[in-house]
Parts: structure tokens; C-alpha cells; sequence
């Protein structure tokens, strides 16, 4: 038997399961589905100032569910899967307000049956979706809505995970409480890694500030450490790869984050910064296999690098103090590994 002529029949059988496929999906909406622009949640978008409470759930399928939550305090958004880390305060604000603004366009299937094929099923019924929860201080449920795949490829979608949504696209939405899709247009964030959502603040200060980088036990009081690297009085650094060390370390964020007590920082390697104003932060690193933890304590010498500090700027210096220690005490940050050209160095890094 010829097997072209099989495929032939095979392959309009396929297309035509997918064409029913498609017209069950698309075909059942209302008459008027295609709609001018209407903001999905217009009760939410007059209730903003309200959210107290933001979860996020990402479907995983069989593979179960990742779960961001976050509080407001009256420092601002923590994550409360973090023992209430600091969030990045702009990526929930700019969730909310994306929330807030989201626009249908044209109206897609209502029966439920169709959902997965959209990514609108729910993350508790072992589906993809990416569920939006906002409850205001009393815990009332401000908004819940369920976003699924994006119009574009799945490549394409892929390639925008880690975008932080600042970009608009078109998407599938459904209410929680209702059957009805939407193909809608936002700019909500899909990232489920936990890094995107931490507060991105490093322990040190500007670096305009820096002026020698030290290691030791001991904090970098007078002759107390080597230095491993100094800034002369031109402004330049006494070693050739300065600058570009300068930059890499501006750089550096935290993945993920723990309560220091988590960790075992009894091999550490320590690296002090020492600033101009007197300030001194140690960090403590160690090397955790693919991973490195620091965490980090300030201190304020009573003798600046090239001066004594008066009363105002011996103040400003314990202020800077009180702060770094206030924000990161009793945390230890998770970086990746190629860090360790950041933290775990020696003289010969260095020189050029």
C-alpha cells in the first residue's frame, strides 16, 4: 500500500480537529465580542489605594504551584514567604496599577471545557494559569482574575518570563468567578522567580565613597588589614583592575534571601569596605557550593580615612550605620556563583 495515501486523509483529519478545535474556542461568543476597550476590573481600578494583600499563584500542572504573597506595612511591601523580606516596591506597585488598568478586547469562549487550551485553568485544579488575588485590610477580595497564555507564540512568551511586565501585551484573562474569556492587553509581570521580587538593595553605600577594600577578621581600623585595594588621592585606584571591580560590585543583588541563622558562616571569608565618612561594612561570605551567602554588619571608626571626623560628620556616619544595620541585620543573601569574582578576592584580582 502507497503510505502517501494515507497521510493525505490523516492530515485532513488533523486540520480539521484542529479548525473544530478553534471554532468551539472562538465561535461561541456573543455576537458583539468584539468590543471597544473595557477595563476588566473597574471596581479594583477605583480601589488601589485599598490593597493590602497581593498573591500571586503560578500553575505548574502536575507539578504543583509557586506562590508569591505580599503585605503592606507601613514600610512598604514585604514577602511574606520570605519571614517579610522587603519587596521590590515599584514591580508590586506597578502589578497593582497593571491590575487596575487591565483592557478586554475581544470576547472568547465561556465554557469551561475550552479553558485549558487557553491556560485559564486554575493553579488548585492542576492547571497553568497565573492567579491575581488582591484583599484590602478587612481581607476582602478586591480583585481575582486568572491570566493565561499570551496571543503571541509560546517562544515568544518564553522569552519574556523574565521580563518584569513593563511592556504591554495581549494575553488571555478570565474573572475567577466567571466562565467568560477575554482576550485582554496589559502589562502584568509573569516572573515566578523569587530574585525579581526581592528588594534589589546591596549592603554598602555609594561607591563615590569607597575608598580601600580589606579583608581580615578584624574590621579595617588603622593598620589593622592590608589593604587589597585603595583609592589614591587623584581619585584613581592603586591597582589596574579597580574600576572594572568597582562596577561589578555596583551590580550585585540578591537571588533569594534567609534568616542568617539558617546559615553556617563558620568558614567565612570576610571583606570589609571602607568608606570616607568612617563607615565600615563587613560582609561574610561562604562559598555554599553553586551558591554563595553573605550577610553583612556595619560599623563607624571615630578616625575617617584621612582625617579625624568632627561632631556632624561622625553623626551622619553613625546614621548610615544605624541604617545598614536596621535593613540588613540578621539576613543573609543568596548570590549566584560568578559573584565570587566580586567578594572571594585576593591582591592578584587585581592587578592587571
Amino acid at each position: 500500500m502507497d503510505i502517501r495515501a494515507l497521510i493525505k486523509p490523516l492530515t485532513a483529519f488533523a486540520a480539521a480537529c484542529f479548525l473544530l478545535g478553534a471554532i468551539a474556542i472562538f465561535a461561541d461568543r456573543p455576537v458583539n465580542a468584539v468590543l471597544d476597550s473595557e477595563i476588566l476590573l473597574p471596581d479594583f481600578a477605583r480601589q488601589i489605594d485599598a490593597a493590602q494583600a497581593l498573591e500571586i499563584v503560578h500553575g505548574r500542572g502536575m507539578s504543583g504551584a509557586v506562590t508569591l504573597s505580599f503585605k503592606r506595612t507601613p514600610e512598604g511591601w514585604v514577602m511574606r514567604e520570605r519571614d517579610d523580606y522587603p519587596a521590590r516596591q515599584e514591580l508590586v506597585n506597578e502589578t497593582l496599577l497593571a491590575l487596575g488598568s487591565l483592557q478586554t478586547g475581544a470576547a472568547r469562549t465561556a465554557q469551561p471545557k475550552w479553558h485549558r487550551a487557553l491556560g485559564l485553568v486554575p493553579p488548585e485544579e492542576f492547571g497553568k494559569a497565573i492567579q491575581f488575588r488582591v484583599r484590602d485590610e478587612d481581607d476582602v477580595l478586591l480583585a481575582d482574575i486568572m491570566l493565561g497564555k499570551e496571543e503571541a507564540s509560546e517562544v515568544a512568551a518564553v522569552q519574556q518570563t523574565k521580563q518584569l511586565g513593563t511592556v504591554e501585551r495581549n494575553f488571555y484573562v478570565r474573572r475567577t468567578d466567571s466562565a467568560q474569556t477575554w482576550l485582554a492587553r496589559g502589562r502584568l509581570p509573569r516572573n515566578a522567580q523569587i530574585g525579581a521580587w526581592l528588594d534589589p538593595a546591596f549592603p554598602s553605600l555609594p561607591q563615590e565613597l569607597l575608598v580601600s577594600v580589606s579583608t581580615g577578621n578584624e574590621a579595617a581600623e588603622e593598620g589593622a588589614s592590608p589593604d587589597l585595594l585603595r583609592r589614591m588621592p587623584d581619585g584613581r585606584w592603586n591597582l589596574a583592575r579597580g574600576e572594572p571591580w568597582l562596577e561589578s560590585f555596583s551590580r550585585l543583588q540578591p537571588e533569594d534571601v534567609s534568616r542568617d541563622s539558617e546559615i553556617n558562616f563558620e568558614t567565612a571569608t570576610t571583606l570589609h569596605l571602607n568608606y570616607i565618612n568612617g563607615v565600615i561594612v563587613s560582609l561574610e561570605i561562604v562559598d555554599a557550593g553553586p551558591v554563595l551567602w553573605i550577610r553583612s554588619s556595619a560599623s563607624v571608626s571615630t578616625v575617617a580615612r584621612n582625617a579625624p571626623l568632627n561632631d556632624v560628620g561622625l553623626e551622619e556616619a553613625r546614621a548610615s550605620v544605624d541604617e545598614l544595620n536596621r535593613r540588613f541585620s540578621g539576613w543573609a543573601l543568596r548570590l549566584p556563583p560568578s559573584a565570587a569574582e566580586q567578594l572571594l578576592v585576593t591582591a592578584a584580582d587585581f592587578e592587571g
